[in-house]
């Protein structure tokens, strides 16, 4: 079941945080410490002006979206929502879930654009994330982000 979180389900999101920043390619994010309130705190904060939504699997939370709706740097009225946080545990990846949770997010973005609430919202695939074809899917690349690590 795809779903948007509730703040019983903090706990649990807060454990797939740290699953999903033992994966990044960035190894300062590898480890993380987190300060409790801070993080649910924030996780409140992207409830109310974003989203964060879950999939289930046998009354388990095995998946998430985390979004935030901002306004740009520059031109702060130009809001846009952005995934932060995209996340399916190892062992359902070969599911629908993460499918279903993108499908999900994309509803929840047409309708804030089409409020007029949003601009836009964007997804973000780290270099690890499994070849999933966003283009063929109505997305378009925009930027691609770089860490200089030397030479």
């Amino acid at each position: 079941m795809i779903r948007y979180a509730k703040i019983q389900d903090f706990d649990r999101i807060m454990e797939m945080m740290i699953n999903f920043a033992n994966a990044s390619p960035y190894a300062p994010l590898h480890d993380p410490q987190y300060d409790d309130g801070y993080i649910r705190n924030l996780l409140v904060n992207f409830m109310k002006d974003g989203c964060i939504i879950v999939g289930e699997k046998d009354d388990q939370l095995v998946g998430m979206l985390i979004a935030v709706i901002s306004g740009d740097a520059w031109l702060p009225h130009v809001k846009s929502m952005r995934e932060l946080a995209w996340w399916v545990e190892p062992e359902y990846r070969n599911t629908t879930l993460g499918y279903r949770l993108l499908e999900k997010y994309k509803h929840l973005g047409v309708s804030l654009q089409q409020k007029g609430a949003i601009q836009g919202f964007t997804l973000t695939n780290m270099e690890v994330s499994p070849d999933f074809d966003l283009e063929k899917r109505g997305w378009r690349r925009i930027e691609t982000n770089y860490v200089y690590e030397g030479r």
